[in-house]
């Protein structure tokens, strides 16, 4: 069930599963790598893009600043009407569908290449998808409640093979910083990253269930400092240990770089521990974007019990996953990948709400008539 008044969850768990939902896709495959200018000054986009990030989310976070007892789906229809808002509300539920089917089909692609190289696409999807499921039915207090137990551990892991891989860097790669990247260069890297932050789209659907709504901007802007902190030691580390370019043409570039780490003379691999926190991470995001599909679909067509749509969407996940992986590779074809992402964030977190708050400015009296202010 999605019950307002039951589900309540404290601003230190949503700062735990928004940060964790942003830095797994850096531990997984590591786009920024080959965002613009795609060199050494990475870190210094990731930082510039901070700033970008709240630019762009602005309208996002003052519409549920003033509508923080409604999900993003909610007052968009409120503000727009029933019939514009309810077009909306379907665009964001494939929107956070998208990115369910992204990430469980990088998460298998992963998983075949690496380990598990003659099981069928299916058989793992399916085994990932149903343990998802079983998350997604416990609801949002079970994903608020698994983050405070398994986020600490899944940071605790990367930063320890980031201090464990301390003999493999050459941080002379990384320097000099600004020779081989222009002003735009640089700016247009930022503003990719802001404009792919997703997740202020989970947030904006976490929103009415904060035990303390005026936590909102601070929740926001602790998961985006520390995510880009975390992406940034990432980055660095990686760069440092492989080398830019061949950072950039590995698939896995982390995970690559955990490979390199030998750990005393008696343990030769040590990357089985990256595998746990990377799997335990992916299947958190997972089961976050499966359940928010499902509340955002309920929410469109004016239902109050998610639960029965979980099942369907994730067998709507699974069909797509393995059509779209038999076929082709999803980190193969990262160039179309990039762009579909591209376009429907900045269509999903900036547009749209633009949209609608210049729209809630002309309709506020009336808005406000109706008890929000």
């Amino acid at each position: 069930m999605y019950k307002k008044n039951s589900n309540k969850i404290s601003s230190y768990q949503v700062v735990l599963l928004i940060t964790v939902y942003r830095s797994i896709i850096a531990f997984t495959y590591l786009p920024v790598i080959n965002a613009p200018p795609a060199n050494q000054d990475i870190w210094i986009v990731l930082l510039l893009s901070i700033f970008y990030t709240i630019i762009l989310c602005l309208p996002v976070l003052y519409l549920s600043n003033k509508f923080n007892d409604l999900t993003i789906i909610e007052y968009t229809e409120k503000i727009l009407g029933k019939f514009i808002g309810r077009i909306v509300g379907i665009y964001y539920t494939g929107y956070i569908l998208l990115f369910g089917i992204i990430l469980v089909a990088t998460l298998v692609e992963i998983l075949d290449s690496t380990m598990f190289s003659e099981t069928p696409t299916w058989v793992t999807a399916s085994i990932m998808l149903v343990t998802c499921t079983y998350i997604a039915y416990k609801g949002l207090e079970s994903l608020a409640r698994g983050a405070e137990i398994f986020v600490p551990f899944i940071f605790g892991v990367i930063f320890l093979f980031i201090i464990l891989g301390y003999k493999t860097y050459d941080f002379s790669l990384l320097l000099p910083i600004f020779k081989d990247s222009t002003f735009k260069e640089i700016n247009m890297g930022a503003i990719d990253r802001g404009i792919k932050f997703s997740d202020i789209i989970i947030l904006a659907m976490i929103t009415p269930h904060l035990e303390r709504k005026e936590d909102l901007n601070r929740i926001f802007i602790k998961s985006v400092i520390y995510s880009i902190i975390t992406i940034i030691f990432v980055a660095i580390a990686t760069q440092a240990a492989l080398g830019i370019d061949y950072a950039k043409h590995t698939n896995f570039p982390f995970f690559t770089f955990t490979r390199l780490i030998n750990l005393f003379d008696f343990i030769q691999r040590v990357e089985a521990l990256f595998v746990i926190a990377w799997i335990t991470g992916n299947i958190g995001k997972i089961s976050g974007y499966l359940y928010f599909t499902a509340v955002a679909f309920s929410q469109t067509i004016k239902r109050q019990n998610n639960q029965p749509y979980i099942i369907p969407i994730a067998i709507t996940i699974l069909i797509v996953t393995i059509l779209i992986k038999d076929r082709r590779s999803i980190l193969g074809v990262s160039q179309p990948l990039t762009n579909i992402i591209l376009i429907s964030s900045g269509i999903t977190i900036f547009i749209i709400p633009l949209i609608t708050l210049i729209v809630y400015f002309f309709r506020r009296k009336k808005l406000t008539n109706g008890n929000y202010q």
